[in-house]
């Protein structure tokens, strides 16, 4: 039989992507100093360019490790190459940037020429993309992907490839969650900016660490391979049956049975009223009422959880209840998991098998750009190493058309120009303006098991370290030169 689903999930994830891609297919997706710098400079606009992204500073979770999870590549690259840009909107943001902008600029020079190389109305960017492919663990301080081709275009995709910090932060924060528990699931998407920011995290959470648990009903439904919904009982169905002439708890009750009645299963909420003493009766009786199954269990989710777990726990066990699932949610985290498990452990000599976390706000609490100082810098022009130096310690750039290998525990920089360093860790994902990476999200989660706590630092080939000596000496020179001209 036909899947009668599948024409409809398929136009969904490409929707998915689609909306990911620049508004209205508009070149105003980039900053606009891109428009004046390029306008200034045509000459350097079109000659060819190599830009590197890095995250330069690592996830500050407990048990990181200062260790970074590649994955968003789907999501992140669609921002720009999910389809081709249309002639007619090149000429149309021409127009409008030159003549009607606030700030009155644009870089003819440069996409006249991207125009000339592309007859017709599709115009893919020349550019060549290369990257870590999804699940690859790396280090921070290191480009991630790297970009070739003509510069001013390249440098057009700054703010949408910076963006690659929230999927690398949530698949590594997937990585820490499995190190934690066996099983999870995921209750965000109410934390989340938007729907496509939860699909997004959730893509990357799979990578990081195959977690399918998930409150997201459209997720499952895009990709019923990956992600399975799980949902029970809410606070909302449970207030429904008050009122000023029956008591808190009967109420309480009354929506307990009904639910278990209808579905059969549940993860009693109970605390309604109070977890600890109302909710915990009300949740008793309940399976005491159902003998017919055993998969009526709890649901805490504010209070002291790793109390309540064993209070719980206990209680079942007291009535002669066989062991229920206790699922447990309030700011949980990998942190709160261990405290939780340790407690039960020490306080009741079992192993937690029964107990089950769920976490939401915590797979974005730090999934920002700072969190990770997500850079795009410029690394050669034409024939030429180019570095960006600061006055802030961490963040010089590297020179050069950089790639990475892997040798023993370390990962290795390297030019393009140079014979490999060990073994490449970079595969192509864009050409020419095209998508041609395709990974299956499977691939990807057996690869971030694979190399997670591979790696433990970084150097620099020989070309790529006399590159960093070279520009070192003669900012050191020119530094010391320019303070005795000034007087200091």
């Amino acid at each position: 039989m036909p899947d009668p689903f599948a024409a409809k999930r398929a136009a969904m994830r490409e929707e998915f992507f689609a909306r990911l891609f620049l508004l209205g297919g508009w070149l105003g997706g980039t900053d606009t100093y891109k428009r004046t710098m390029w306008q200034a400079v045509p000459d350097v606009a079109v000659a060819r360019a190599g830009y590197g992204l890095t995250m330069r500073r690592g996830l500050p979770e407990a048990g990181a490790d200062n260790q970074l999870v590649m994955a968003g590549h789907e999501a992140m690259l669609a921002q720009w190459f999910h389809r081709p840009l249309k002639r007619a909107d090149v000429e149309l943001a021409r127009h409008w940037f030159a003549e009607r902008a606030a700030t009155r600029a644009f870089p003819h020079h440069l996409w006249d020429t991207i125009l000339a190389s592309r007859p017709g109305e599709d115009v893919f960017l020349p550019i060549d993309v290369w990257g870590f492919p999804g699940g690859q663990t790396f280090l921070p301080g290191i480009p991630c992907l790297f970009f070739e081709g003509m510069g001013g275009a390249i440098s057009y995709l700054e703010p949408a490839m910076c963006r690659y910090f929230a999927p690398v932060i949530q698949a590594t924060k997937a990585r820490l969650m499995k190190l934690a528990t066996s099983r999870d699931a995921e209750f965000g998407l109410r934390s989340a900016p938007n729907e496509l920011c939860n699909l997004v995290l959730l893509l990357a959470r799979y990578v990081g660490g195959r977690g399918r648990l998930t409150s997201n009903d459209t997720a499952e439904f895009l990709w019923p391979e990956l992600f399975q919904t799980v949902g029970t009982i809410g606070h909302e169905m449970m207030s429904a049956g008050q009122s000023f002439d029956r008591s808190l708890g009967e109420a309480e009750y009354e929506m307990m049975d009904r639910f278990v009645t209808t579905m059969g299963r549940a993860s009693l909420l109970c605390d309604l009223v109070d977890a600890e003493t109302v909710g915990l009766e009300n949740a008793l009786r309940v399976m005491k009422a159902h003998p017919e199954t055993d998969q009526v269990g709890i649901r805490v989710d504010s209070g002291d959880l790793a109390e309540q777990c064993v209070l719980y726990f206990r209680k079942m066990r007291d009535l002669g209840i066989t062991p229920r699932l206790i699922v447990f949610e309030d700011e949980v985290s990998p942190e709160v998991i261990h405290k939780v498990y340790n407690h039960f452990r020490q306080a009741t000599g079992q192993e937690p098998t029964m107990l089950f976390p769920g976490a939401g706000g915590w797979w974005w609490k730090l999934v920002h750009r700072d969190t990770l100082a997500a850079a795009f810098k410029r690394s050669a022009t034409g024939e030429h190493p180019n570095v960006k130096f600061s006055n802030s310690p961490g963040k010089e750039s590297l020179g050069g058309y950089l790639r990475v290998y892997g040798r023993d525990e370390v990962l290795v920089v390297g030019d393009s120009s140079e014979p490999p360093q060990g073994e490449p860790r970079f595969v192509k994902l864009v050409e020419n303006g095209r998508i041609v990476y395709r990974e299956s999200f499977d691939e990807q989660a057996d690869r971030a098991d694979r190399t997670w706590g591979r790696y433990k630092r970084w150097e620099l080939s020989p070309k790529v370290r006399e590159y960093q000596e070279r520009f070192r000496a003669m900012k050191t020179r020119e530094v010391a030169e320019a303070k005795k001209r000034l007087g200091g």
